[in-house]
């Protein structure tokens, strides 16, 4: 019990000693002007860096304590899974891409044979279905003068006009060009070729799309600082397994602190935009000048209780940030300081 006893006193002290120390500090902190004096602690801007892939750190490139600058390489996951899979949607696209040329070429043939259905044969065809029909003509002139003569049976002269009638027609359906029936062979074999052409390129689009999705992940294997900063944290080693959303880093930017207070609603009227503070540290003897460069509109929690003293009613308080001007890289998230607001 004894032993119990010393320790409350102990730890009684220790509280009196550090409400001095911080009570000297404000103290320090105003100086001989007159203003408001608030406890507060340093903060500023951090972002977790994390991966958008599981895999093993390949290679970390940075420890804590190392200043990075924006697009610096942090570290590298490994990609072999992805590499395969990125050789696989190359392959993909290629077969697609021989598809849309197999289904092109299709298309240009049955355009062509549409074309000619509905224009007719081309010249040179019907210039020797004509020849030919001449050639027919004076051949039978022949065979019908050795009939005439005797010279040649009937059979004969029937035989060279049947050929001459033959080929008349074959140089009219030239003139003529392709039946109906023909012309809409011809079109419903365009229209099918147009329907190979669109789903080939629709599965060379879909291909493409699949290999710029590899070749995201790719870049995602290689994280780089977003701004620059300090390392203040590294929560893995090379080797290490990591998966999706987990936090490997911390940056940290230094060079732009604040200090984020809670005044009183009582006091509010003590503090503007703009105002000018004396920012005084527990682990520094130096005094940081400061600017008031917000004042919350809603107020955060209530920092006094009903009471006698205040009425029937709670005092809030609402939040202030304090930016920091000369304060270098000196100052670290999580330290202690004392604001004083002058007037």
């Amino acid at each position: 019990m004894k032993k119990l006893g010393f320790y409350f006193l102990l730890l009684a002290a220790l509280s009196l000693v550090v409400t001095g120390c911080a009570q000297s500090l404000a103290d320090e902190a105003a100086g001989d002007k007159k203003g408001i004096v608030i406890q507060g602690t340093i903060e500023a801007k951090e972002v977790d860096i994390n991966t958008k892939i599981p895999g093993r750190i390949e290679e970390l490139l940075v420890s804590e304590g190392d200043e990075v600058k924006a697009g610096d390489v942090l570290f590298r996951i490994s990609s072999e899974e992805l590499l395969a899979k990125k050789a696989q949607a190359e392959a993909l696209v290629q077969a697609a891409q021989g598809q849309l040329a197999a289904a092109q070429a299709a298309k240009k043939a049955a355009m062509a044979q549409l074309n000619k259905a509905e224009n007719g044969a081309r010249e040179e065809i019907i210039a020797q279905a004509k020849a030919a029909l001449d050639l027919m003509e004076k051949t039978y002139a022949r065979v019908k003068d050795l009939h005439d003569r005797g010279a040649i049976s009937d059979q004969k002269k029937d035989e060279a006009a049947a050929q001459l009638e033959i080929t008349r027609q074959k140089y009219k359906m030239a003139l003529k060009g392709a039946r109906e029936e023909d012309k809409s062979a011809a079109q419903a074999m365009v229209v099918q070729a147009n329907a190979m052409v669109s789903a080939a390129r629709g599965k060379l689009e879909q291909a493409r799309a699949g290999l710029e999705e590899v070749e995201a992940y790719l870049k995602d294997t290689e994280l780089k600082a977003p701004i620059n900063g300090t390392i203040t944290a590294v929560n893995v080693d090379e080797g290490e397994l990591v998966s999706t959303g987990m936090p490997v880093l911390t940056i940290t930017d230094l060079s732009k602190p604040w200090i984020e207070v809670h005044v009183k609603e009582t006091d509010l009227d003590q503090v503007s935009l703009g105002q000018k503070v004396n920012v005084k540290l527990l682990s520094a003897n130096q005094t940081y000048q400061g600017k008031v460069v917000r004042i919350n509109k809603k107020p955060d929690f209530a920092t006094k209780r009903a009471t006698n003293e205040n009425g029937d009613f709670d005092i809030v308080s609402f939040g202030v940030r304090v930016e920091i001007e000369n304060a270098g890289l000196n100052l670290r998230p999580g330290m202690t300081a004392v604001v004083s607001f002058l007037n």
